[in-house]
């Protein structure tokens, strides 16, 4: 399509979403829209933004990427408004209650792939331990040799500590935003990083088979364990995304498929973060405690079930007049014409 076809066919969805941020330029600001203008606020933001990158990808003129820029410019700050202009109760719950899991839902093709990156680590490794015993070196860092010791000898109970809590909570956070972060590396350093954390699980699965120490070992492991490795999972699809929008990024230039792609990667990450609080705190506070392991793996069962109910449950979206509309944002027009 030339340029004066497709400025003819775009013309009226620009000229709306224009009207409205026109309109929406007074003192009320985005008040100034009706419910149904709103509700169309998202929709033709996200048509007009698909049509710049396409702009962009096929070097129309500048004066046309320049206008597109500006309008998208002003829509996307009347979407921001529009997004906070409720209380930070109210978003938050939005967020994590809708935004977050059906995000995750969307991309859980990308999930999934970190689920099955951790689980070859896992068996290889596991495999790889148990037929060569000096093997274990290559997934046991030097720093946690001493904990490997300690679970070899079966006697892994602590008391609870709040500093360990603390401690924990920070370093998964670290992981799970390395493995979010070397997603600009097209992916690679995140594909690795999965594989090497489920090598550590297996490493240690196989040290366990071979001391005979199961039955201290997982009730010690999955109660944090389960929220632990799921939020990594999904920092790791979210480093996935990234990696994918930079070697296959479609009809758009490379830059503009990772900003498409980075909006719903940050989100990813930013929902983790209840799951590792949760995980710091179960494991600096419960897991290694005294009590029966069938009492622990009973409480991981159900954390389990909780979690994955959470995530995977499908939503509704709400009803409100003020509903954000960037939960279904521009990354679905980064597998689009």
């Amino acid at each position: 399509m030339d340029e004066r076809d497709f400025v003819t066919k775009k013309r009226t969805t620009w000229d709306r979403l224009a009207a409205l941020v026109e309109k929406a330029g007074g003192k009320q600001g985005i008040r100034a829209l009706s419910r149904e203008e709103l509700l169309a606020l998202g929709p033709l933001y996200r048509r007009v933004s698909s049509d710049l990158a396409y702009a962009r990808a096929h070097a129309t003129s500048s004066d046309l990427v320049q206008h597109l820029n500006g309008l998208v410019g002003r829509a996307h700050a009347l979407l921001y408004e529009a997004e906070t202009s409720g209380s930070a109760l109210r978003s938050l719950r939005h967020f994590y209650g809708y935004e977050f899991p059906t995000l995750l839902q969307r991309h859980a093709r990308s999930f999934l792939a970190a689920v099955a990156l951790t689980l070859i680590g896992v068996v290889f490794a596991y495999w790889l331990v148990l037929t060569q015993p000096d093997k274990i070196g290559l997934f046991i860092p030097e720093e946690f040799k001493s904990s490997a010791e300690v679970w070899k000898s079966g006697k892994v109970e602590a008391r609870a500590s709040a500093a360990m809590s603390g401690f924990l909570m920070t370093h998964n956070l670290q992981i799970g935003l390395l493995a979010f972060a070397s997603g600009v590396v097209a992916g690679v350093p995140t594909a690795f990083l999965l594989f090497y954390n489920g090598g550590m699980l297996g490493a240690m699965a196989a040290l366990m088979t071979q001391v005979h120490h199961h039955n201290t070992f997982w009730p010690g492991i999955v109660p944090h364990g389960i929220a632990e490795l799921t939020a990594i999972f999904i920092c790791g699809a979210a480093g996935l995304l990234i990696g994918v929008a930079l070697l296959v990024p479609g009809a758009y230039t490379r830059r503009d498929a990772l900003k498409l792609a980075g909006l719903d990667a940050i989100k990813l990450v930013l929902g983790t973060i209840p799951l590792f609080i949760f995980a710091g705190i179960v494991e600096g506070m419960f897991s290694h405690l005294g009590t029966p392991a069938w009492f622990r793996i009973g409480f991981a069962a159900l954390n389990g079930v909780m979690w994955y109910l959470y995530l995977f449950l499908p939503r509704r979206k709400p009803d409100w007049p003020d509903a954000p509309q960037l939960e279904q944002n521009l990354q679905r027009n980064l597998y689009s014409s």
